[in-house]
């Protein structure tokens, strides 16, 4: 059932019992530097590793679609697990299911969060972002009496990106090719390439484009505030553990106050430039993904082979990004699936 249960809801309201969220400042620049510096080193730059990992010259012309397809091959994906995308009339009846659940279930549960100030929540998640990244390399960040010095080098020789637009551009889209050609099995359509299977595609679309979403009562903005909310307090509760309180909050902000007086491995310009390059790096796609698509785009150039059509806004986009962004939430902060309680569920 696409339902939100109301056991995963009652665990969260339960378990993420903040009243008032601390105001902590905000996270050093040597505390973000410890951990860009590693992903920066030359020997582990993904910006130069897809650089000289394939040349975009040679690869099949593969922009027929571009972003807005990828997008929502990637949307109608994650939906697939949980919605049924070959019924209409069932997905429209699992939509409400989903919608009035939220409003029944999960709402009056957890809406509370919402009015917890969200500008000092990210801050918090932010430093518990780092501390858990951090003890990801081996480092204690609540012991450390000095910037450490297995961090500090080795030197980058270059803190320019080292990607062109033309290849960022071709990187991206050779990742989202795999989701792409894959859309016709979440549709449960004949595989891309077949007689038909594009008419056969462009159909569905435009089914799934003429639903509407279903009413709710909560605004998506509202709910996309909860799902950050709920990711938030769950990297807090991971990195600080749970029952915070005046007690545990004063290690934190001795830690952070060590941190600021730390002193910078290198000029404060360059250390300005590596968080540059790092958020850059951040974004790029996995190589192993680049790859994948790689192997798919001479199909994929066959598969479409004289096909021209736009695809369709689907109205239920903006709903079901909230959807999925509150199930994964869940999923996040308690590690259960909220649409699979329905034997525990007094409701089922």
């Amino acid at each position: 059932m696409t339902c939100f249960c109301t056991v995963p809801a009652d665990e969260a309201r339960n378990r993420f019992n903040m009243a008032a969220v601390p105001v902590l400042p905000p996270a050093p620049l040597t505390m973000k530097l410890a951990v860009a510096l590693p992903a920066i080193a030359p020997d582990d730059r993904l910006d130069m590793q897809i650089a000289t990992g394939f040349d975009p010259v040679v690869l099949p012309h593969m922009s027929l679609f571009g972003g807005p397809m990828m997008q929502m091959s990637m949307m109608l994906s994650m939906m697939s697990g949980s919605f049924t995308l070959d019924d209409l009339p069932m997905l429209e009846f699992q939509m409400e299911q989903a919608a009035a659940s939220i409003t029944r279930n999960v709402w009056p549960r957890l809406g509370w969060l919402t009015t917890l100030k969200i500008q000092p929540l990210i801050n918090f998640a932010i430093v518990a972002r780092l501390v858990l990244d951090l003890r990801a390399l081996g480092l204690d960040p609540f012991t450390l009496s000095a910037f450490p010095e297995e961090i500090a080098g080795p030197r980058v020789n270059s803190y320019n990106f080292a990607l062109t637009r033309p290849k960022l551009h071709m990187a991206k889209l050779m990742a989202g090719l795999p989701p792409l050609m894959q859309l016709n099995e979440t549709l449960n359509l004949p595989p891309l390439g077949d007689p038909g299977a594009v008419s056969a595609l462009q159909n569905r679309l435009q089914g799934l484009a003429k639903l509407t979403p279903p009413h709710l009562a909560i605004s998506l903005p509202m709910l996309q505030k909860l799902a950050l909310a709920l990711q938030s307090l769950a990297t807090i509760e991971e990195a600080f553990g749970e029952n915070l309180n005046p007690s545990t909050l004063g290690p934190i902000r001795m830690m952070l106050s060590r941190w600021g007086h730390f002193a910078l491995p290198i000029p404060l310009p360059d250390a300005l430039m590596a968080l540059t390059l790092n958020e850059k790096l951040e974004l790029l796609p996995p190589m192993e993904d680049i790859r994948l698509g790689e192997s798919v785009a001479g199909s994929m150039n066959t598969a479409f082979a004289g096909a021209s059509f736009t695809p369709p806004r689907l109205a239920i986009a903006p709903f079901m990004n909230v959807v999925m962004a509150l199930q994964g939430s869940f999923q996040m902060a308690l590690e259960v699936d909220p649409f699979d309680m329905c034997s525990l569920c007094p409701c089922a």
